[in-house]
């Protein structure tokens, strides 16, 4: 494995055992462990924490490294607001840059899982459908900083997706999962021409991820103190701006 590839599978998989649980905000999370732990030399591990703390994960501190930051439903809403500002306006430029054939074997395969019946086979078609059709709106928007933008962080999606996936299968529960449906709902937009209607079914598919991520990741009382946080510092806030 080339070493940008190395650092590459180091994020992500540093990114997927934190959304696992195996990472709590405030670990220091040490270099030589890390290496150990994913079977590479220092250097990717070094690169990979810098490349992290960019994505916001963690925290590279002056003598202490690298530290876990706090990681809960604000944050994945957090994620979902950007995801819909750079995918959305991607979907947008994309229209018109998809060859028709392309968008009809996307159409047939989304159209078959949606009639297919729901199983761990159904999960991994589901995510590899996912990935297909957000890596071929980021490669056609006709914008390479906003190309680069959305792959950059495209790590931090898919490990929520994963997870998501992963508890579900777990309880054999694919209810409320209905990705398939709004992927398609994209890509008979951009077949149609209509760059509006299909930045607007981006909008709502990310939306609705947002929601089902934070009801399958966390417990109900993680999401009611995290919106308590939200009101209370937009109180303190509205507050230091009337007092000046």
């Amino acid at each position: 494995m080339d070493h940008g590839k190395k650092r590459h599978s180091v994020v992500a998989e540093v990114v997927g055992d934190l959304f696992k649980g195996d990472f709590q905000a405030g670990q220091r999370l040490r270099v030589e462990f890390l290496a150990q732990r994913y079977g590479v030399s220092v250097t990717p591990i070094r690169e990979a924490l810098v490349e992290l703390s960019g994505l916001g994960l963690v925290e590279l501190k002056p003598n202490r490294g690298a530290v876990v930051r706090p990681f809960g439903p604000r944050q994945v809403l957090d994620i979902c607001h950007l995801r819909r500002v750079l995918e959305c306006e991607a979907t947008r430029n994309a229209c018109g840059r998809i060859a028709p054939f392309e968008l009809a074997a996307l159409e047939d395969e989304l159209q078959k899982l949606i009639d297919a019946p729901r199983s761990r086979q159904w999960s991994a078609e589901t995510k590899r459908l996912d990935s297909t059709l957000h890596e071929l709106i980021a490669e056609r928007c006709g914008n390479e900083r906003l190309a680069y933008e959305i792959r950059r962080y495209s790590v931090l999606y898919r490990s929520l997706r994963d997870a998501r996936h992963r508890r579900r299968t777990a309880r054999a529960n694919y209810s409320q999962m209905e990705e398939n449906s709004e992927h398609l709902r994209v890509v008979r937009a951009l077949a149609a021409g209509d760059a509006e209607r299909a930045s607007d079914a981006m909008a709502e598919h990310i939306a609705k991820a947002a929601t089902a991520l934070q009801h399958d990741l966390f417990a109900q009382k993680e999401i009611e103190a995290d919106l308590a946080e939200i009101f209370l510092g937009s109180s303190r806030s509205t507050v230091a701006a009337v007092a000046k």
